[in-house]
């Protein structure tokens, strides 16, 4: 019998507060590296609001965040990103006017230390190194001839796809999806959902999705909010089996894959 994989993240009574308004309250959780695990919850719940807690975008009010046992709560997100945490965000960051392959290799260059910009100075052997890696996750995430075309033509699913590559090129050890699947297609959602899936195991996800189809194909775990709370983890299974967690996050009707 093998060990348990040790946690990655861990989430220790976590708050923000917008005055007197509660988005997150006391949540705590644990995320095992290499897990898949989804976090739920009706609108309002606070699972933007903790993205973002997790992320470094937002400043927690109350509670702390460790990453393999480091405390990252005060740490800004260039910090965070250093330590191997990247993020997807509902709104694309990308450089729409250049191409697919420059958005990543800008990542990877980030990640290399050798520039900050389009223009900045490097090393023929440090960019022919992005770019080789650069194609390698273009070829991942399924955009091998797209290379030359501007991020401003993809579609919105291929937009997502590069968002992902983007992420990738950073090298996390714990990737961040924002609602990975808004407003995309069944056939877009599908592709998605196995980029997501073939992912490799020392990456780490950690995904906050509405389609519950998408959850409970890719997830191992899933964490429940509701009203800024935190209200259960668990296998997918006994979630969706939960007499609690239909009632608080779809009344009486069941939780369905």
């Amino acid at each position: 019998m093998t060990d348990p994989a040790p946690d990655l993240l861990e989430l220790r009574g976590v708050s923000k507060h917008f005055g007197s308004f509660r988005a997150v309250d006391e949540v705590g959780f644990t995320v095992r590296a290499g897990a898949r695990h989804a976090v739920i919850g009706p609108n309002g719940a606070g699972k933007s609001t903790l993205f973002g807690l997790v992320s470094g975008t937002l400043a927690a009010t109350a509670g702390s965040l460790l990453l393999d046992g480091r405390d990252v709560t005060r740490l800004p997100v260039h910090r965070r990103v250093g330590l191997g945490i990247a993020a997807t965000f509902q709104h694309s960051s990308l450089f729409l006017p250049e191409t697919v392959l420059e958005n990543v290799l800008l990542a990877a260059l980030r990640r290399a230390g050798t520039g900050t910009g389009f223009g900045g100075r490097r090393t023929a052997g440090a960019r022919a190194a992005a770019t080789a890696r650069a194609r390698t996750l273009l070829e991942r995430v399924g955009l091998p001839t797209r290379h030359d075309v501007p991020a401003a033509e993809l579609s919105h699913g291929e937009r997502r796809q590069l968002e992902v590559a983007v992420a990738l090129a950073t090298e996390p050890r714990l990737l961040l999806l924002d609602e990975p699947a808004a407003g995309m297609s069944p056939a877009e959602t599908e592709r998605l959902t196995k980029l997501i899936a073939a992912l490799p195991e020392e990456v780490t996800v950690l995904l906050i999705e509405h389609d519950l189809d998408m959850v409970f194909e890719l997830a191992d775990t899933v964490t429940v909010m509701h009203l800024g709370n935190h209200l259960t983890t668990g296998p997918p299974d006994a979630v969706r089996a939960s007499a609690e967690v239909q009632s608080a996050y779809l009344g009486t009707t069941e939780v369905s894959s």
